[in-house]
């Protein structure tokens, strides 16, 4: 998993800093980076590339936008 995370901090680096992971699950793991931008921190939920390719991106729009169930 350390090494989804160092891909996400270089892919998302011209935006954002990942510093370190707050949390893991089965299938993600979490993360509060920097939005140097706008000087705040935000959560975020990365998948395991496996995972996300089994569940689909419809599935997970919708745990953003209707919370995990």
């Amino acid at each position: 998993m350390t090494d989804l995370l160092a891909h996400v901090g270089t892919a998302l680096s011209q935006r954002y800093r990942i510093e370190h992971e707050l949390g893991r699950g089965g299938r993600q793991l979490f993360t509060s980076p920097t939005d140097l931008r706008h000087g705040r921190l935000f959560a975020l939920k990365v998948l395991r590339p496996e995972i996300a390719v089994s569940l689909g991106a419809e599935r997970f729009l919708r745990e953003i936008h209707h919370g995990t169930r």
